[in-house]
Order: structure tokens, then sequence, then C-alpha cells
């Protein structure tokens, strides 16, 4: 028996449209969903990738965030695990693609548990979270949410498999590593997630590239969506992206894929 998967819808926020791609009408608004992807493996048991946002948003998260994305729907993964008959108890190992608010939020639901204690993120990311939190600038990195009790962070500095059909890659866009996952199904082919380097299908067929000033230059980006259109053809594979709601929503719906 193989490797099988499930997207977790975690909610959704709502904002103007440019502060996620660049786009000129500057009214136009989006619905941005936090996810998170429970696999359950044959060798390596479970495993949950990102862990959305958390209930307490209007209290831990900065005026900033706040304001420019705003949540409007949570569902905690915690509640999206006992949907699947599961608690955070069963869960062996996390992956964090990055550590902004809308992606490490819930990882205070896992303090005590033994996944707590194997959270995988990129060395570049962790980096990047901790100078910023500690020298003012945090903007989506938020110390309360990532520096949990008892938490011990597994970094990766490069490509790394976990098994034959399970691996993570690393994207210098969107932040100084984002994890991606290469997820190798037996019936359903080949999985590429992007997490946050590319946000949705729209931003990859049209080269749309981040709004605001996540990215100081927009080199990272184009370098990185070559990459992933390299990687789509050389493992036949179908993209799962970050932020794109009608996706997301889908392959919530698609429940086991296999």
């Amino acid at each position: 028996m193989g490797m099988k998967i499930s997207v977790l819808y975690l909610g959704r926020m709502e904002f103007p449209k440019f502060r996620l791609v660049q786009w000129d009408d500057e009214a136009e608004m989006i619905k941005s969903p936090a996810v998170a992807i429970l696999i359950q493996h044959p060798v390596l048991g479970n495993i949950l990738y990102d862990t959305g946002n958390c209930h307490e948003h209007q209290k831990m998260y900065t005026q900033e965030m706040k304001h420019n994305y705003p949540v409007v729907e949570c569902i905690s993964v915690k509640e999206a695990l006992a949907a699947k008959g599961l608690t955070p108890d069963d869960i062996d190992r996390i992956i964090i693609s990055h550590l902004h608010f809308d992606h490490a939020a819930g990882l205070k639901d896992f303090v005590g548990t033994k996944a707590i204690k194997k959270v995988m993120v990129s060395e570049g990311d962790l980096k990047e979270a901790w100078f910023s939190v500690t020298t003012g600038n945090g903007g989506a990195y938020i110390r309360e949410l990532f520096d949990v009790e008892g938490i011990c962070f597994d970094p990766i500095c490069e490509d790394t498999w976990l098994a034959d059909d399970l691996g993570l890659f690393i994207q210098k866009s969107h932040t100084p590593g984002v994890i991606g996952l290469i997820l190798k199904t037996e019936k359903s082919g080949t999985i590429l997630t992007t997490s946050d380097a590319v946000y949705s299908r729209e931003s990859y067929n049209r080269g749309l590239p981040p709004g605001g000033t996540i990215n100081k230059t927009t080199d990272e980006f184009f370098e990185n969506l070559e990459r992933i259109r390299q990687m789509e053809k050389e493992y036949g594979a179908e993209l799962l992206f970050g932020h794109d709601y009608d996706q997301i929503q889908e392959w919530a719906d698609r429940g086991w894929i296999e």
C-alpha cells in the first residue's frame, strides 16, 4: 500500500489582489485560502505539511498583518485533523513550507506532542525568520507563532528525499527558503506543491510575480518559475499552488488522493 495525501482547507483571508500578485486594479479583491497537506506514508507515518492560521489571530497577529491580510474564516488544523479521525498526537512529523503566520500559526496545537520535536524547515527561512523578529522587522513572521514551547527545528539547506516517493525541494523565492514537496503517488501520479513561491495557477500561467514588498526583486520569482516548469515536465507532474482558492477547494473535496 502506497502513500496517500489529503488537502486540508483551513479557511481563508480576503484582501486586495495587488497584495498577492502584481495587479493594476487596486479595488479587485481575492480569496486566499490557508491550507495544510496531510500525508499518510507506509514507512514514515503521518506527516503534516503546514498548519494554517489560528483562532487567536485577532490577538496574536500584528496590526499590519490584520490590515493587509485579514482572516475572515479560520478552521484550525486541529479541527481539520479531527475531521480525518486524527489528533495532533497522531502526527509523527511536521514540515513547514516557510514560517509566515498563515503557515505556522497552528504549531501551537502540537505543543507537547512528538511532532513538535521534529519540525522540518529550510535553513534559509529559519534564519530569515529569527533575524526578522529579533530586529523589529518581523513582517509576516510573528515570533509567538513559531517559537512555541518544546519546538525543535530540523533545518534542511538542500533538496532532500525522505523516501523514494517523498521529496522536499527548496525554492529561494518569496522567502530565502520555501519548501515544496514532490509527492509520487501510485494512482494519481506525481504532485508538486509550490507553496507561496507560486501563489496560483493564474500566477503560474501568466507569470505574475508577487505583489507588495515580499521579494526585493522579481528575479527570484522568474528563476523559480522556470525551475518549476522544468520539474513539471521532468516528473509529468500536477501542480498544487499555495493560495489558489478554487484549486484548494477542489482538491480538499477530492478526499484522499492515492
